[in-house]
Formats: structure tokens, C-alpha cells, sequence
């Protein structure tokens, strides 16, 4: 470890020799040392001290400089200091001592004085690393305490490995402002250190310890809205999650962005962490990716179709699912032009899926003698009733593969070949591209004509239209008073395909 920080209040029991305070009233061995340090005092000032004002005593033992004749020590912090001194290359000390305005008789300012000069004459190292911070408000109010602290924090540095507390000085409203300001300001890397009288030194993670409390429902709140890399980023500061999930959140973020490769690549990260009980779960994730980036056959005894054309549908009947999760999720996190944006993207996945499926041909776009053809498209349409159906519905044949040709493609399916099992995804696919509004329509929503009009006027195509789940209401449902409509019609999207793709 290279650089540490030892903050701590400085109380008026912190100077003494030994175990024994310089200012305890009921110890004897207390008296002792006050006649001591008064005896070297009366040697040079001819009087005595008045050790029934702590700050006017401490005051003078420093000025007159008569601590130097005195073995007086900082009893309570000393083996600390020992000990972080002797772990860490660098360390800075900060005395945190009540200089109030005007002087209180138990401020402790001139205590954190001499201690000071204690600390510089024993460890050399700490020259110009030990530093007084004055108190100056009322150090019995825990409210201006923490404020105290806090402000005093904001100014101190975030370059340390670790940050100890010492908490056996100063009043109660002192102590929490510590280690409340000190927690805030350093979260995980802050450590509480103190030593009993007549124990061990002790520190523990108190950082760590709250801010894994503060921290695992933020965390739980981004698992739950598959927001993963997040979860996984807080998850692992504040030791929430073991190295294994760590890398499975990572690779369910980059499934979401339908990133498989780099996805597959984090699964095989947490496989090799993991053990033996999750390996399973986790090998599982990784053959369905795999099917996805089409690596592994499908689905090979169909013989009706070709395996290229088989292996596609099936991908796409993957990636719709994934695309729903992906949706769903949207809508919950208030994420509504992303909702909408996918929302189309699914529509053409849907009704691709089902056209190249039933009438046996692809989609895609393919070169064909040097030039770029829709090959399979241009051969359904070469049947008339197909093309005959595609002109009445007022398809631009010419025009290609696109979501209006599908869409009345599926139709032809549907209304002249009684594929009626089709019929309710079309027709919510349907609602998607229809003009549900009511009267009550918000003025914004005057020239919107569907759901797929305002998707195109949206920031994520042609325009700047705002979209909100009141608009996305309005547009697309039948039933105005029923949230979730939209939702449903796309679980039934996700049940029809499975039970029929």
C-alpha cells in the first residue's frame, strides 16, 4: 500500500504518558502528572497553572514551550499512528481540535499542538504531513457537526489508498461527524481504527460495510430493469457479487445491444469463475448465443425447407424473443422513443419470419449477377394472385422488401389461404400502423397519424416530437383506459410466434 490518511478529533483525555490522561479528575495517577508538567511550568513562569481551564493550561504548556521538558504523548492515538506509519510509505495525519470563538475552557486546540510536535519529533517522515484543523463551531451539535465535517472534507484529497478514522476523541456530535462526513466523502475506502484501553488496536471496512447496505438496492433496482452494466459496475465496487456474476451481467448487457460475440465472450469469463453449481446455467447461455450467431445447425429433420432458409427462421424466432424482453424492459424504465424505435423493429422481424416461413423464400437482399436483388421476393411476386394481391393493397412492388409489403404479404396468407392462426398478429401489427386517436387528443398529437407517424417524427428518425407513454396510449390503444394494452398484444405476438414459427 503506498499512501494513507488518519483522521481523528483530538479530546481532552488524548495527552497524558502511558494510559494516563494529563486531565482525568477521579485517576491519581492524573494528579501525579499534572504537578509534573505544573512543577516545569513554575520553573519558568514563577506560578502556577490552572488546570481547572483545560485550553488556558494546554495553552500555556505550548507557548512557554514547556511540553518539551515533559514527556507528554498522544496516548490514545500513538500505537495507531505506529502502526499506519509503519505499513504505508506516505501518510498524512489531520488533528481535528475545537478552537471555538470565543474560547471554550475544554477546547482542544493546543492539545493537537503539542501532539503534533510529538508526532514530527518521533517520525521524522511525517514533517509537513501532520496538520491542526481548528473546530471553530459548536462541537455538541451533531447537525452543524456534520456540516463542519463535511465542509472541512471537501477540500481534502481522493488520492489515498485507504482512509482511517480514529474515533476515541471528541464529544459524541464530533465522532459522527466523522465518520459520517468520512464515509460520504470516501465511501469504500474509508476504515474505522481505535484501540480500547488495555486492547489490541482494532480497525474494520465501515465503508465498505454501509455503502454495501446504501448500495445493494440501487443495485437490485438496475438487475431488475436490465440495466446490467450498471448492476455490474456497483456490484462489484462494493463487493455485492462474486468475479463469476460480475461478467454474466456484463454479458447480459452486451446481449441486450445484440453484441454476441463480445457477449459470449464475458459468458466464457464467468464460466471459468463460477463454480460447479452455476457452470450449468451459464453453458446453457452460451449455446443459445451461439445459435444466434448461427454457428450450431438447427432444427436439421425439416426437410421442407432448405437449412440456410430453416436455420434464419429460427434465428429470428430467437431474436424476437429477445427483442420483446428488450422492449418490455424499455417500457417499464420509462424509455419510450427507444420502446417505439423496437417497436418497428419487431413488427418487420414478426412478419418476415412468417412470409419467409410460408412461402418458403428469402427475404434478404442478395447479389445476382453483379447486381443487388431481392431474389425471393422478386419470384413470389412473380405469382399473380400473390402480385395481384400486393397492387390491390396498394404495394409498390418495385419498391422491395419493406415493412408494408410484408405486412400485406402476411395478409395474402391470412385473407387467401386461410392462415388464420396469423390473423391476431396481424392484426395487432395492424394497430401499430392505424389511426386510434380520440377527439381528447393532445394538441401535440394533431398531425400524428399513428404510432408509426410519430415514431418517424421522433428523435430516433426524421424528427423532434417527443414520445411519452400518454402519446404511445392515445395512438396505438383501443381501449384508452387499459395501460397495458400494447404490452399484451405483444406478449400474444411472443406466444403466437413460438407456438407457430
Amino acid at each position: 500500500m503506498n499512501r494513507a490518511l488518519f483522521l481523528t478529533n483530538v479530546g481532552n483525555r488524548d495527552l497524558g504518558y502511558g494510559e494516563v490522561p494529563l486531565f482525568d479528575r477521579n485517576m491519581e495517577e492524573s494528579e501525579k502528572l499534572r504537578e509534573k508538567c505544573n512543577k516545569e511550568y513554575n520553573k519558568i513562569m514563577e506560578k502556577d497553572l490552572n488546570f481547572k481551564d483545560f485550553f488556558e493550561s494546554t495553552k500555556e504548556l505550548y507557548l512557554r514551550e514547556v511540553y518539551k521538558k515533559l514527556d507528554l504523548e498522544p496516548i490514545l492515538i500513538k500505537d495507531k499512528v505506529e502502526t499506519l506509519y509503519n505499513i504505508y510509505n506516505e501518510l498524512d495525519i489531520k488533528l481535528l481540535a475545537t478552537m471555538q470563538d470565543p474560547p471554550h475552557y475544554q477546547d482542544t486546540y493546543y492539545s493537537a499542538k503539542i501532539i503534533k510536535e510529538w508526532l514530527i519529533k518521533n517520525y521524522p517522515k511525517l514533517e509537513n504531513r501532520v496538520e491542526v484543523i481548528k473546530i471553530n463551531k459548536n462541537p455538541s451539535d451533531h447537525t452543524v457537526m456534520l456540516e463542519e465535517y463535511s465542509e472541512i472534507f471537501s477540500k481534502l484529497g481522493d488520492n489515498y489508498d485507504d482512509v482511517y478514522l480514529g474515533i476515541t476523541g471528541g464529544t459524541p456530535a464530533q465522532i459522527s461527524g466523522l465518520i459520517i462526513s468520512g464515509i460520504l466523502k470516501w465511501e469504500t475506502k474509508t476504515k474505522t481504527l481505535y484501540k480500547p484501553q488495555g486492547e489490541k488496536l482494532q480497525d474494520d471496512k465501515i465503508g465498505m460495510e454501509l455503502f454495501k447496505k446504501f448500495k445493494n438496492e440501487e443495485y437490485n433496482s438496475y438487475k431488475k430493469s436490465k440495466m446490467y452494466l450498471l448492476a455490474s459496475e456497483v456490484g462489484k465496487k462494493y463487493e455485492l457479487i462474486e468475479d463469476w456474476e460480475y461478467h454474466k451481467l456484463r454479458a447480459l448487457h452486451f446481449k441486450n445491444l445484440y453484441d454476441f460475440e463480445r457477449a459470449i465472450d464475458e459468458f466464457n469469463r464467468a464460466f471459468n469463475k463460477a463454480n460447479i453449481e452455476h457452470k450449468k446455467e451459464i453453458k446453457e447461455k452460451v449455446t443459445s448465443l451461439r445459435k444466434l450467431e448461427g454457428n450450431e445447425p438447427i432444427n436439421k429433420e425439416n426437410n421442407e425447407l432448405n437449412n440456410e432458409l430453416k436455420e434464419n427462421i429460427e434465428k429470428y424466432k430467437l431474436l424476437i424473443n429477445l427483442l420483446i424482453d428488450n422492449i418490455k424492459s424499455k417500457w417499464e424504465n420509462g424509455e419510450y422513443v427507444d420502446f417505439v424505435g423496437r417497436l418497428f423493429r419487431l413488427e418487420e422481424a414478426v412478419l418476415r419470419t412468417i412470409v419467409e416461413k410460408e412461402f418458403n423464400k428469402s427475404m434478404d437482399k442478395k447479389k445476382i449477377n453483379g447486381d443487388s436483388k431481392f431474389g425471393g421476393y422478386e419470384k413470389l411476386t412473380e405469382n399473380s394472385d400473390v402480385r395481384n394481391h400486393l397492387i390491390e393493397e396498394g404495394v409498390e412492388i418495385d419498391k422491395g422488401v419493406n415493412r408494408h409489403s410484408l405486412f400485406h404479404l402476411v395478409g395474402y396468407l391470412v385473407e387467401k389461404k386461410g392462415l388464420k392462426k396469423y390473423k391476431r398478429i396481424h392484426e395487432i401489427m395492424d394497430k401499430l400502423n392505424r389511426n386510434n386517436k380520440t377527439k381528447k387528443a393532445p394538441k401535440k398529437l394533431e398531425k400524428v397519424e399513428s404510432l408509426a407517424d410519430l415514431r418517424n417524427k421522433s428523435i430516433i428518425a426524421h424528427g423532434f416530437i417527443g414520445v411519452s407513454k400518454e402519446n404511445i396510449i392515445e395512438l396505438y390503444n383501443e381501449d384508452k383506459s387499459k395501460e397495458e394494452e400494447i404490452i399484451e398484444d405483444i406478449d400474444d405476438v411472443r406466444d403466437l410466434i413460438n407456438r407457430f414459427i
